[in-house]
């Protein structure tokens, strides 16, 4: 783990390697909601590509310092600084869910570091029911116990289950509210197809929270990209069918 300091704000993140060159490619992965950086352990570690990989954790998730954001734009200035700081020269930024918004945010403004996307369970419009968003007021327990059941598929396994339903438990649903109000505001429909980046993109076909449809809307808008479709897996694609993703990740990465 490795900590660095952003306009006085303390954020944590990990590397691997821990000496990175920073002239090389390197793959930044940034969490949805409420996560943190063990949502992409399974990229971290035993990963086949190599490349330099880093995940960071948003201001107040994980162990990073409070507090969070509620805006798509704040969290993107976050990793654009972070990016900055670190002095890397060539990213492939992959975001999970509301990380796939910040990563579109970042795409359009058009950094130099910035050579490929990835888009993980996400959209270009990312509108949630307000119900749960109400629900995180006023009763946090069943909120968060039913973000982390639609968060895996329809069949997933016990232990996987139980390892995220007691991980939300113990989220702030505050930090949540407000990760899922960013998610309620972005809307890039309009302009994501002026995307010109190498992107990739990834759902599981069973996920309930970023259908399918989102995805194929972001691979219709976006000429050239890539479109993975992973089977029996739901929103936390990446957990839930960490082998396949990553070997399609691979993929796509030597493509570059």
């Amino acid at each position: 783990m490795s900590m660095i300091s952003i306009r006085g704000r303390r954020l944590e993140y990990e590397a691997v390697p821990a000496d990175i060159d920073r002239s090389r490619l390197t793959v930044l992965f940034v969490h949805g909601s409420g996560g943190d950086r063990e949502d992409w352990r399974r990229q971290l570690e035993g990963h086949p590509i190599q490349t330099a990989r880093i995940v960071l954790e948003l201001p107040g998730h994980g162990k990073s310092e409070t507090p969070g954001e509620t805006t798509v734009s704040a969290y993107a200035q976050w990793v654009a600084d972070f990016v900055e700081a670190l002095k890397l020269q060539r990213v492939m930024l992959i975001g999970h869910s509301l990380g796939g918004a910040i990563t579109q945010w970042i795409a359009l403004s058009s950094p130099s570091w910035l050579v490929a996307v990835g888009l993980v369970g996400t959209g270009a419009r990312l509108k949630v029911h307000p119900a749960l968003l109400e629900g995180l007021i006023q009763n946090k327990e069943q909120a968060l116990g039913m973000l982390a059941d639609w968060a895996l598929s329809s069949s997933p396994d016990k232990a996987l289950l139980a390892e995220f339903q007691g991980k939300f438990q113990k989220t702030s649903a505050e930090l949540v509210h407000g990760d899922l109000s960013a998610c309620n505001e972005f809307d890039v429909m309009e302009r994501i197809g002026s995307l010109r980046l190498p992107t990739w993109i990834v759902v599981g076909d069973e996920d309930r929270l970023t259908p399918q449809k989102y995805s194929a809307y972001l691979h219709t808008a976006i000429q050239g990209s890539t479109l993975a479709v992973i089977p029996g897996a739901g929103h936390l694609v990446m957990v839930e069918k960490s082998e396949e993703f990553n070997k399609r990740l691979e993929d796509f990465v030597t493509s570059l």
